[in-house]
């Protein structure tokens, strides 16, 4: 990961700075005991999360992580989850009274498959770490999985990834467009009939 981080930083234009840090065991301990007990005293295992009918596969998702972070936040002792404001990774930060290093990605899934390669995005820029974080800075996924039972979604397993320099992870500089990049008039567009866009 931390390769991935210097190329990053590289592409940008920007100075190299630490973006991911190796986990100090202490921390990683302290964090997995106040999920530990979080989880069981909240009793999410097992709990069914309410999903608003017809909604897509990333909805239900969205809706397991809020659920999720309630459940989690009303119980954890030591850390909360919060929002982590602006656009890009991460969308959340775990944080304690004096300590906001730890970047969290929550995640939801239907089933944890070891083949799997569905991507899920630690970064694509370095701007938003840049601009909340200071070193050092710990990653860190929150994996609700849960089955659909019937009509309704039952949360099975909670699950931790703390990620390291060292985590393998895939590489992929991405391009994309938009309305307004493609209103820049830097190549040819056709509509039909002319006046439409």
């Amino acid at each position: 990961m931390q390769q991935s981080h210097n190329e990053l930083l590289k592409r940008e234009g920007s100075e190299q700075c630490a973006m991911i840090s190796v986990w100090n065991k202490n921390l990683i301990k302290e964090i997995s005991q106040d999920f530990e007990q979080s989880v069981a005293n909240s009793k999410i295992v097992d709990s069914f999360c309410k999903i608003r009918p017809n909604s897509s596969n990333q909805s239900v998702g969205n809706q397991m992580e809020v659920y999720a972070i309630e459940q989690l936040n009303e119980h954890l002792k030591i850390y909360q989850i919060e929002k982590c404001s602006g656009a890009g990774y991460p969308d959340r930060i775990l944080a304690k009274e004096g300590f906001r290093h730890i970047a969290l990605e929550m995640k939801a899934t239907s089933e944890w498959d070891s083949n799997n390669s569905n991507r899920c995005v630690l970064t694509s820029s370095s701007k938003k770490l840049q601009a909340k974080f200071t070193a050092p800075i710990y990653h860190l996924i929150c994996t609700t999985i849960y089955q659909r039972i019937d009509q309704q979604y039952q949360i099975k397993t909670v699950r931790l990834d703390f990620i390291e320099p060292q985590t393998s992870v895939s590489i992929r500089l991405e391009a994309s467009v938009s309305h307004k990049l493609l209103e820049n008039k830097d190549h040819e567009s056709k509509c039909f009939p002319d006046e439409a866009v």
